[in-house]
């Protein structure tokens, strides 16, 4: 509370730009899902629902997902994290308003975009593939 306070004490404005955890933070930790919602919410609910659906092929996986909003980020499956949804968006290049999903994988890099909704087996499978998860699964 006070980190929130002082700037508003002090008169120095709070730059959205600064502040949070970034996804470089889950490298080689996590596979990280970022649901971005429509106007409506109604294809994030549904991406969301599907995804949440396969709690276990997200945990077999090392996959968290969060849902970037205009304003915030919320850990939809797995542990909550101070991020900074402004930085996130304009790293990812996903403007407000519009539904979007991808894919960050252990290395960080983007490796599933769409704006549609999709099944989690198509995530899974996707993820399967990759020659890091086929190595980890032969060991």
């Amino acid at each position: 509370m006070l980190k929130s306070l002082s700037p508003a004490i002090s008169g120095i404005e709070i730059d959205p730009q600064q502040g949070g955890m970034s996804l470089a933070d889950f490298e080689w930790r996590y596979r990280v899902v970022i649901i971005f919602p429509d106007d409506s919410h109604i294809d994030a609910a549904r991406q969301a629902n599907q995804l949440l659906a396969q709690a276990e092929g997200l945990r077999e996986r090392d996959i968290i997902v969060l849902e970037v909003g205009r304003n915030d980020v919320k850990a939809l499956f797995g542990p909550e994290y101070d991020l900074n949804c402004y930085a996130i968006r304009s790293d990812l290049d996903v403007t407000n308003g519009f539904f979007a999903m991808m894919l960050v994988s252990k290395d960080g890099a983007v490796t599933f975009r769409t704006d549609e909704v999709v099944p989690a087996a198509v995530l899974f499978a996707l993820i399967d593939q990759l020659p890091a998860t086929q190595t980890k699964r032969s060991n």
